[in-house]
C-alpha cells in the first residue's frame, strides 16, 4: 500500500496544526480522496481520527460524496433505493492535479473519477488558516464544477431513500472522545441537532489530548447538519439531505465553511 502524501503543513504561531494528505494510502474501497489528519488544537489535542475500526472510509476532515452521478465517492458500501446497503464495484477516487501556497493559504485542484478513472467532477478547493482567541481558525471552501457540458448530480443515502441519512459533503470525523456537548444557536444533543438547520455546528469534548471544542460555521448555504455521537463521533454539512444537488455546466456549486478549533 502506498503511504498518504504529505501536501501541506498548516502551521499557526510556530504550531503544526493539521496536515494536509493526499489520500493515497486509503484502499480502493474507501473512495481515496485528499483531507486533513491529525488535525490538533494549539495545545496538542488531536481532533481528528482517519480509517477508524468502525468505518475505514471515514477521514479526517474533507468532502466526501456518497453518489457522484452513480458513483461511490464517499466509500464502503453502497446505498440503493429498495435494497439497502450493498457491496458493489462502484468505487470512486479524488486526486489533487495541482497544489499551491502562499502563506497561510493552500489551493488545490481536485479531480474526482470514476471506476474507469474518467474525470466526472472538478473542485477548485481553497484552504486559509489563522489564529484566532484561544486557538485557530481554518476556511475551507470548495467550488465544484462539471467536466463537460452536462449537469452532474451529487446524491447521498438520504437522497436515495434512507430517512435521516443524508451524509455526504463537508465531514468531521473525531477520534473516541468523552463529555460531547453538541448544539447549534438554538438546539442541543444529537437528536435535536441532526438534520436541523442553522448557521453553525458547534461540538465540544474530551479527547485524549484534553478538552477541546471545534465550532463550523457555513459561509454561503444553510445544508442541514449531519450528527453522530452514540454511534460514533462526527459532525458534516449535507450536501444532499433528502434531494440531490446539481451541478450545472457553466454554474459552479460551491461550499464554503469556517471552522475554529479551541483548547
Amino acid at each position: 500500500m502506498t503511504p498518504d502524501a504529505v501536501l501541506h503543513e498548516l502551521t499557526v504561531e510556530g504550531t503544526t496544526v493539521a496536515s494536509a494528505l493526499d489520500g493515497a494510502g486509503t484502499i480502493a474501497t474507501s473512495s481515496p480522496r485528499p483531507y486533513l489528519h491529525p488535525v490538533r488544537t494549539l495545545g496538542g489535542a488531536v481532533v481528528s481520527a482517519h480509517h477508524p475500526p468502525d468505518h475505514d472510509w471515514h477521514c479526517g476532515v474533507g468532502f466526501a460524496i456518497p453518489d457522484l452521478d452513480g458513483v461511490n465517492c464517499w466509500g464502503g458500501p453502497t446505498y440503493v433505493r429498495g435494497e439497502g446497503y450493498v457491496r458493489r464495484d462502484d468505487h470512486g477516487r479524488a486526486t489533487v492535479a495541482h497544489a499551491g501556497s502562499h502563506g497561510p493559504t493552500l489551493q488545490q485542484e481536485v479531480l474526482w473519477r470514476g471506476p474507469d478513472d474518467a474525470v466526472r467532477l472538478h473542485e477548485d478547493r481553497s484552504l486559509a488558516w489563522r489564529p484566532v482567541d484561544g486557538g485557530w481558525e481554518l476556511t475551507w471552501s470548495s467550488s465544484f464544477r462539471t467536466p463537460g457540458d452536462a449537469a452532474v448530480q451529487l446524491g447521498s443515502p438520504g437522497s436515495n431513500g434512507r430517512v435521516g441519512a443524508g451524509y455526504g459533503g463537508f465531514f468531521w470525523r473525531f477520534p473516541p472522545c468523552t463529555d460531547v456537548t453538541v448544539r447549534t444557536i438554538d438546539a442541543a444533543g444529537e437528536a435535536a441537532v441532526h438534520g436541523s438547520v442553522a448557521p453553525w455546528v458547534q461540538w465540544s469534548a474530551r479527547f485524549d489530548g484534553g478538552a477541546a471544542t471545534v465550532r463550523i460555521e457555513a459561509l454561503d448555504h444553510r445544508d442541514p447538519w449531519f450528527v453522530r455521537v452514540a454511534e460514533y463521533p462526527a459532525i458534516g454539512s449535507a450536501l444532499a439531505w433528502d434531494q440531490p444537488a446539481r451541478v450545472g455546466p457553466g454554474v459552479p456549486l460551491v461550499r464554503s465553511f469556517r471552522a475554529t478549533i479551541r483548547d
